[in-house]
């Protein structure tokens, strides 16, 4: 598959949803909570989490911040 055709697919298959207030402070709790029990923690990994939980979906990653988390599908 060339990357045209992969950019193609993950535009199908993924939905973008946008950073609003109500999103943005759900991630600044999840991000001073989660600092404090996982090393490494982000800023970015607390709007990724804000969000899943926001729309009911997964996190697909191969991050280990998401290993405990139960919106976690992890890969390797």
């Amino acid at each position: 598959m060339n990357p045209a055709e992969r950019l193609s697919f993950i535009k199908t298959k993924s939905s973008i949803s946008p950073l609003d207030d109500a999103l943005a402070e759900s991630a600044g709790r999840i991000s001073a909570t989660r600092r404090k029990e996982v090393k490494g923690w982000g800023l970015v990994d607390s709007v990724v989490l804000a969000t899943a939980r926001a729309i009911g979906a997964k996190v697909v990653t191969g991050d280990e911040h998401f290993r405990d988390l139960e919106e976690t599908i992890l890969i390797k």
